[in-house]
């Protein structure tokens, strides 16, 4: 029986001593449930990845985590000359890691290279297709062009456009630039090792910004994709710090000692795509009949509480209600397995058929629970799980007749975040109705808020009218982290690690 006592207070003391070395190195160590490529912003498909990257490179604002406002960063102020041009004054006296000074010149090489379609940046349509150009004023001073009156464009910038160095990227290329990243951040990359760890240092030359300076003089990031592999590692004080936690691990977490665990907002969804307009090929989801029945038969209350939290809430039109245009008064489809099987009994596929819901991540379960609501109606359904790049090239490419789709918007809190992307004729689309893309296609060039509302009401009752997609639930986000690490929530669930630091 002593044997055992001693025994948990010596492993108590292992852990307490690992977690006070980690204070002592004035160091963190960041489980990242993804691993990450590349540290080229316009190269990976990962959110994850970009999440990393803010650290190094910067965008010319940045929200505040605490109030989700926009702060000045590489932009110390800005204002609209007319509905489609944005003047920023830029911050001088920056400059980037390997010691090159910023100015306009870099802003307006970086937004020349993503509209370059030969570069083929990632998210190029759907993060940067507002903006038509940037034209430079004078060497800290940049104007933005944009397609068409964007209200949003400002909240957009502090989640997109990472400045890169014209010089320096222009000199080592593209995949040097993604193994070795030179931005204006607060943290520089010292080594890294694709698909495994990052480890970044302070920039001790990093300007006085809004927020402060980094506090930090290490970040370490580990890919750690198994789950329990990432409790067992924070509970043993190896780890500091988990983003994006599951429920299961937020629950085991909860009786760890001297962790802290929390649950912020996000603006993400969840939402079922169905092949309603046969871009995969002819298939059942063509069939106003079948997608009625889907989306009578799946319990996404259940979905919702037990695979996001119970902070998780059932939506029904497929946008975050924290976005601006989220229109949620529309036709509602309840859980009622028997009014499903009667629009099933009226489809052309009254006997079932097969599908594949493709998944990636942590969507692979919702997709099974999804998969055997519907197994309810003789419908043969199974996960399609596919690695995230897979999974994102083929729906993208019009190749899935069914996919949970995890949506985060960048954290931006206007639906002009998403519908472009999946409802007006872009690659994401699978409903291709003129009625829903003439009216998203509107609201995104109107100033007029109320104009906007009345518009995206008419696109957003028409989706749920037709029952083209079935909206699932909105996203919710749980933190792990050592006691003692002084870390501000996220109002949009996304974690800014550089303005963290140790009580």
């Amino acid at each position: 029986m002593k044997q055992s006592v001693y025994a948990v207070a010596f492993a108590a003391m292992l852990v307490s001593g690992v977690a006070v070395a980690q204070q002592q190195q004035n160091a963190i160590t960041w489980g990242l449930n993804s691993e990450v490529e590349t540290l080229d912003p316009y190269a990976t498909s990962k959110r994850t990845a970009q999440l990393v990257i803010r650290n190094m490179l910067e965008n010319l604002v940045v929200r505040d985590p605490a109030t989700g406002q926009a702060k000045p960063a590489l932009a110390t102020g800005w204002r609209w000359i007319d509905p489609t041009i944005l003047h920023l004054e830029l911050r001088r006296g920056v400059t980037f890691h390997d010691g090159s000074p910023f100015t306009a010149d870099d802003v307006v090489f970086t937004v020349d290279y993503i509209k370059d379609t030969a570069n083929n940046a990632t998210f190029a349509k759907a993060d940067y297709g507002f903006i038509k150009k940037a034209e430079k004023v004078d060497d800290f001073t940049v104007r933005l062009l944009l397609e068409q009156p964007t209200p949003s464009a400002v909240d957009q910038l502090s989640q997109v456009l990472f400045i890169m160095p014209k010089a320096t990227h222009q000199k080592v290329g593209a995949r040097a630039f993604g193994a070795q990243p030179v931005g204006t951040g607060p943290m520089k990359v010292e080594r890294f090792e694709a698909g495994r760890s990052i480890s970044m240092v302070r920039n001790d030359k990093y300007y006085t910004a809004a927020w402060g300076k980094p506090r930090l003089d290490r970040i370490t990031v580990l890919s750690i994709t198994d789950n329990q592999t990432a409790n067992a590692e924070i509970s043993a004080g190896k780890v500091d710090f988990l983003w994006n936690i599951t429920p299961d691990q937020l629950a085991q977490l909860k009786q760890a000692r001297n962790v802290e665990t929390v649950t912020g907002g996000s603006v993400a969804i969840s939402f079922l795509s169905l092949d309603a307009a046969g871009r995969a090929g002819a298939n059942p989801m063509q069939d106003k009949n079948v997608r009625m029945a889907i989306a009578h038969a799946v319990n996404r209350q259940a979905i919702a509480k037990t695979l996001r939290g119970e902070s998780s809430e059932v939506i029904h039109s497929p946008c975050n209600p924290r976005q601006f245009g989220c229109i949620q008064d529309v036709a509602k489809y309840d859980y009622n397995v028997a009014k499903a099987k009667e629009f099933m009994a009226k489809s052309s596929v009254p006997r079932g058929f097969e599908l594949k819901i493709a998944a990636f991540t942590d969507s692979g379960p919702v997709a099974e629970a999804i998969a055997g609501d519907l197994r309810q109606l003789n419908i043969d359904a199974k996960l399609d799980f596919r690695e995230t790049s897979a999974w994102i090239r083929d729906l993208f490419g019009g190749k899935l007749t069914s996919a949970v789709v995890p949506w985060p918007s960048n954290g931006v809190y206007d639906v002009v975040a998403m519908v472009p992307l999946f409802f007006t004729g872009d690659q994401g689309d699978y409903t291709l109705d003129p009625v829903v893309m003439d009216s998203f296609k509107k609201a995104a060039t109107i100033v007029d808020e109320q104009e906007r509302l009345k518009l995206y009401k008419v696109g957003f009752d028409r989706l749920a009218a037709e029952a083209y997609v079935l909206p699932l639930m909105s996203g919710v986000t749980h933190f792990a982290y050592r006691r003692g690490l002084d870390f501000v929530l996220p109002v949009d669930g996304y974690p800014i690690l550089y303005m963290a630091g140790w009580k």
